[in-house]
Order: C-alpha cells, then structure tokens, then sequence
C-alpha cells in the first residue's frame, strides 16, 4: 500500500468513527415511545436543526442492549413474531423541512391477531440523506474525493401486550473518585436488577442531603436508564457534579417515567450515609 493510500485509509476511519453529535443536528421529540396493550398509534415530532433544507427518511432499526447500555445492531427483529415491516407504518415515510423546520409523524401499529402476551421492541431511525449536489471534497495528494453522508438519530419504541409487570434492585453501589475515572470526574458505580416480564424504563438521580439542611441538591441524573428485556442486569456510572463533603446523605432513585400514568413511581431508593 503506498503511503498516499494509506493516508486515505487512516483519514476515512477516523472521519467515519466521529462521534454522531460531533456533526448530527437532528432532533427527536420524545425521546422514546412506550405503547401499551390498547395503544394503536403514537406520535414523534422530526425537528431538522441544520442551516438549510433537508430530505428526511423515517425507518426502523433493531437493536439488542447490552448489560454495559451499549447496543448491537441486528440485521432482524429482536422477536420473530413481531415482524415490523409488517405490523409498523409511519406517515409521512419521507419528507422535506426547511431549516428549524419540523414535521409530526405518526407510527401506526397492525398487531397480529395472534400475538402473544409480551413486550416487543425496535427503534425509530431518521435519516437526512445525503446532500448529493453539495458534497463536502476533501483534497488528498491534489485528489478531490467527495464524501456523502447520510446523518440520523433513532428512539427506541416499546410495545407492550399484555399483563406485564416488572421491578428493579440497586446492588453493589460504590463511591468512585475522580482520578480512577474515564471521564475525570466522581461516579456513583452500581448494577440494577430487572425482573418480570417487562422491561424498566426510567431515570435514575443521586440527592445530596446534607444533615440540618431542608432542601436537596441533585448531583447526579441519567435521563434514559432503561433496562430492557434483552437484560436482566445494567452496570451503570452515574457522573457526579462533585462529592459531599460533611455529614449527610445521598438518596438514590431509580424512577419510571415510560408512561404518564405511571410516571414517577419509585422502581427502587437507597440511602448512603457519607
């Protein structure tokens, strides 16, 4: 391989590898859809926060979690029997919006007459598709290579059918110091217990409370701390804004906030003395 070659090589992995917000300015609000057994159809809004117009595509990707809450991308559904390009439909599939534009989509489900009692999951993939007439050129060695690129996000979608329930345990919770940290800064370490037959879908927040003091200050919070039923454990970092220092304790929740009518009830709560 000569060394122009190589060049390129090392240039396109390292441009495909960055980090997706390092160039993505797609929005999607929510940021998940839970649906339960009487829900036939929801709604997610696109907002296209690039400075000018786009085309839009909505389709649907699979993903298994792992225990880490990374994901594996799958080329089928998580489940046989919940086949998505037959039970999903969205309206619009494809669009344009101008720039801050934003559109509603509407995902509709079929479910199958006989489908069985359980939960069933895929994600929600927008893409911008690549701007064919404005692609960005790169010159290597006086050699103009133009790079195309379709942008997106996805939201996970969950379908619950059924009689389902599911609980939550905090274990093996730990204080770790700035300096044993990938990011640099303290972490509350711990792993959450799911059981039953459906997945936890939740946040998760650390409150400082220090003793004679009647309000709490929140010094950690993960938004999306869902537990889904491809796992029966999560182990979870939680990033701190700093550690407590006097006597005191930090109260640890672990809270629902999938559906509104459940939203808010306490999956599990610690207190840690300091």
């Amino acid at each position: 391989m000569t060394l122009p070659t190589r060049f390129f090589s090392l240039f396109l992995i390292c441009f495909c590898l960055l980090p997706l917000h390092a160039y993505a300015r797609i929005d999607i609000i929510p940021r998940k859809i839970v649906m339960d057994s009487r829900d036939r159809s929801s709604e997610i809004t696109i907002l296209n926060m690039f400075n000018k117009e786009g085309t839009f595509r909505v389709d649907v990707m699979h993903h298994r979690q792992n225990e880490d809450g990374t994901y594996t991308i799958l080329d089928t559904p998580l489940d046989v029997n919940f086949d998505t390009d037959k039970t999903v439909r969205f309206s619009p599939r494809q669009f344009t919006l101008p720039s801050q534009g934003r559109q509603k989509i509407r995902i509709s489900l079929r479910k199958p007459a006989e489908l069985a009692e359980g939960e069933y999951r895929f994600h929600v993939k927008v893409l911008r598709l690549a701007d064919l007439d404005n692609a960005s050129t790169v010159p290597v060695n006086q050699t103009g290579i133009s790079m195309k690129m379709n942008v997106g996000v996805s939201i996970p979608v969950v379908v619950r059918h059924g009689n389902l329930e599911s609980q939550a345990k905090m274990t093996k919770t730990r204080l770790v110091s700035g300096a044993n940290t990938e990011r640099g800064r303290p972490e509350l370490h711990m792993t959450i217990e799911r059981t039953g037959t459906q997945s936890t879908i939740g946040s998760l927040e650390a409150l400082w409370e220090p003793d004679g003091h009647s309000e709490s200050d929140r010094i950690g919070y993960i938004d999306n701390m869902n537990i889904f039923t491809d796992v029966e454990r999560r182990h979870v970092q939680l990033p701190l804004k700093y550690v407590p220092k006097g006597a005191g304790v930090i109260r640890l929740r672990y809270v629902e906030n999938g559906l509104e009518k459940t939203k808010g009830t306490v999956y599990d709560e610690l207190l840690l003395e300091q």
